[in-house]
């Protein structure tokens, strides 16, 4: 679980920014209402679920653990450590 934020930028970069290196993505970055739409978001919690192994329940999807890649850090480890 050490790399989940590089695991996510590339995430990221690659499915949704498909593959626009000029974009800056830092963990603050804030990801809605720019980077991430709703066909996005769900794209990101369908990878979140299969590569973490987790679920994400509806009500976790909120605007604190989506803002920024640090945010949805925060929200996977939550979960594996629950």
């Amino acid at each position: 679980m050490d790399d989940v934020a590089n695991r996510l930028r590339g995430f990221i970069r690659e499915e949704i920014l498909l593959g626009d290196e000029g974009q800056r993505l830092e963990d603050d970055t804030p990801l809605l209402g720019g980077i991430l739409d709703s066909l996005a978001l769900t794209q990101l919690v369908g990878y979140i679920e299969d590569e973490f192994e987790t679920e994400v329940d509806d009500v976790e999807i909120t605007a604190d653990n989506f803002r920024t890649i640090a945010d949805i850090e925060r929200l996977i480890r939550a979960r594996a450590n629950a």
